[in-house]
């Protein structure tokens, strides 16, 4: 073989010789294609069949060289080892293409390295045996390729290359480039001399352009990856930021909740203390109690204040007691009918605390309902017990009726409508979680407008183990234009 050719008329290089570098450029490749996609094991079973079917595409390869074109060889080198590298790997024959083609070209381009950093020993020593030249830029070869994977970017892979869908761009680029050289190479491989040292200048070019493009995607790729994981931390951030906010809303909820019953309890308690102080001797012998019944009978002298019939429990008398003693003080007249035994009641449907509670929530929102309307009949009645075959609660007013988006926000969060009045929208809050313990129902019947001969509307708390929310109004109409509440039943009255 005659040294002068060595780097560039690679056609004179014997049959063997070429056999023998392309089984190396193949296993090579391999090597390289594993280093892209970041496989650790280089050495296992599957090496022995790349061994073997690299040994096979190198002499299939040669026939084509010698038979064909070089063109032909490198093709088919390229295709072959693509399909088997993808059985390898079990990655997608697309993505095995373009790993191959860019492992291809990188060994290519470190062949042609090797051919050239071989001319130091060749001239200095005056090496004429092929198989000595191919052995000394398979050394060198190795040792560039080596070298080339123990860079900081590179050790790891090519990670920009690893989530392929996401760089398709990078991806077309680079293929184009990795081409170019492989095409450059099959044109060394079959161009005169003269022609051949023309294309040189190409070759390096393109293969210096390549290796820029690999760096300058690597630099993208990790500040893109540097942006996503500042976005990602933001994001975790702000969740955790609404977690905590939505926290902090359910406990001030729960405290507002806790604090509307407390409420209702004190005033409760403190009308009993009061009507305590009121009946003591000190307060008989200073006649306070007389001139306080007898300026609340000026006070309100157009409500009928009747006696109260007993459910002999006594935290429920008291509140009753202070719910009429509100009445009478805003000239609403007040009565109670009571059905069945309550203390049944409290004992199998309702625990004496919840009751409690709702009584106070709904008729102070009648009373509220009340002093916001201009009817002139003003009177809450309350039925508590046995009512239609099950236990309940059921509350009527003359007050004024419920806005439509009040009802359909009932229970899923606070609808105060007259907070200058002590409206909290906690009360059918609480009604609400009451009724889910229970499993109770609740009814909301809008009877009519305000009218001096009956009731407006009233509240039915049913405790039937059927959790249903139900509306019965002459307005159903309106109502079901904006109710968007799938738990919501509304009926015609």
């Amino acid at each position: 073989m005659n040294n002068s050719n060595i780097p560039f008329n690679l056609d004179n290089i014997t049959f063997m010789t070429y056999i023998f570098k392309t089984f190396f450029i193949s296993l090579s490749t391999y090597y390289t294609f594993l280093k892209i996609i970041n496989i650790k094991k280089f050495f296992n079973a599957k090496l022995v069949v790349v061994f073997i079917f690299s040994a096979l595409i190198s002499i299939l390869c040669g026939i084509l060289k010698y038979k064909s074109t070089s063109f032909t060889s490198i093709v088919s080198l390229f295709l072959i080892l693509s399909a088997l590298y993808s059985i390898i790997t079990k990655n997608n024959i697309g993505f095995s293409m373009l790993i191959t083609v860019i492992a291809l070209s990188i060994n290519y381009v470190s062949f042609f390295i090797s051919i050239i950093i071989n001319f130091i020993p060749n001239i200095i020593f005056i090496i004429k045996n092929d198989f000595i030249n191919l052995a000394l830029m398979i050394f060198f070869h190795y040792i560039i390729i080596y070298h080339l994977f123990k860079i900081k970017k590179l050790k790891n892979g090519f990670t920009f290359l690893k989530f392929n869908s996401k760089n398709e761009y990078f991806d077309i680029l680079i293929l184009d480039i990795s081409v170019v050289v492989l095409f450059s190479f099959i044109i060394l491989n079959n161009f005169n001399l003269s022609l051949t040292l023309s294309l040189i200048f190409g070759l390096i070019a393109f293969s210096i352009l390549m290796f820029i493009t690999i760096q300058k995607t690597f630099t993208m790729y990790y500040k893109h990856k540097l942006l996503v994981s500042e976005l990602e931390e933001t994001k975790a951030e702000l969740e955790n930021k609404n977690k905590e906010i939505e926290k902090l809303e359910d406990e001030n909820l729960n405290f507002s909740k806790v604090s509307h019953s407390i409420a209702h309890k004190q005033k409760s308690l403190e009308h009993k203390l009061n009507q305590l102080m009121l009946n003591t001797e000190i307060s008989s012998e200073l006649d306070i109690s007389n001139k306080v019944k007898e300026l609340s009978k000026q006070c309100f002298s157009n409500t009928t204040t009747i006696e109260l019939p007993k459910t002999d429990i006594e935290q429920i008398d008291d509140m009753l007691s202070f719910m009429q003693d509100e009445c009478t003080k805003n000239n609403i007249d007040f009565e109670i009918k009571l059905n069945g035994n309550i203390y049944h009641m409290v004992n199998n449907f309702i625990d004496k605390n919840d009751l409690e509670i709702l009584l106070a929530d709904h008729i102070k929102n009648a009373i509220i309902a009340i002093n916001h309307s201009n009817n002139v009949n003003r009177s809450i009645l309350v039925k508590l017990g046995l009512i239609d075959g099950s236990y309940g609660l059921y509350i009527y007013d003359s007050g004024i009726e419920f806005e439509i988006d009040t009802l359909i926000n009932l229970g899923k969060k606070p609808s105060p409508t007259h907070l200058d009045d002590g409206g909290s929208g906690m009360g059918f809050m609480n009604t609400f979680d009451t009724l889910s313990k229970y499993q109770a129902s609740i009814t909301i019947n809008e009877i009519n407008p305000p009218s001096k001969e009956n009731y407006t509307k009233f509240i039915a708390i049913t405790f039937d183990k059927k959790y249903e929310y139900k509306i019965h109004s002459y307005r159903s109409e309106n109502i079901e234009q904006i109710n968007q509440r799938k738990d919501l039943i509304i009926e015609k009255n």
